[in-house]
């Protein structure tokens, strides 16, 4: 009976959700549109996302990450009100490489990676807006 109670304790402490960055977060932010010169903003906490021109406020949320054997998922979430309307792009990186943990061999993974244009109605030359992750 001990030890069926110690295989629960152990098969169920690794199928939790953990709250840590295992991924690095940054918002790239381009203040004349999409393709143009943009700023790196890195992200470290959930809360106000504080940018130069103070009309845009942001916020992240939504933070979670989830290990599973030989699978790593984190993903965050970053919101954006404008007038009354909110814009959101939620981000997903996933990493399902055992070795990768401590990326030793200092390997170059792809960003994962989701933006919007902050105004819309500008067209091109909205500042866009840019959530990415990468290991």
């Amino acid at each position: 009976m001990r030890t069926l109670l110690l295989i629960f304790i152990f098969f169920f402490s690794f199928s939790l959700e953990a709250s840590a960055d295992y991924f690095k977060w940054e918002i790239l932010f381009a203040a004349k549109g999409f393709g143009t010169e943009f700023e790196t903003i890195p992200l470290a906490a959930a809360g106000k996302v504080e940018f130069a021109d103070k009309r845009i406020e942001c916020r992240m949320g939504s933070f979670w990450t989830r290990m599973e054997a030989d699978l790593l998922l984190e993903g965050k979430t970053l919101f954006c009100v404008n007038g009354d309307k909110e814009n959101s792009v939620s981000v997903v990186c996933r990493d399902n490489h055992l070795n990768r943990k401590y990326n030793l061999l200092k390997e170059l993974y792809p960003a994962a990676k989701a933006g919007f244009r902050l105004f819309p109605k500008m067209g091109s030359g909205s500042p866009y807006l840019e959530l990415r992750c990468y290991f």
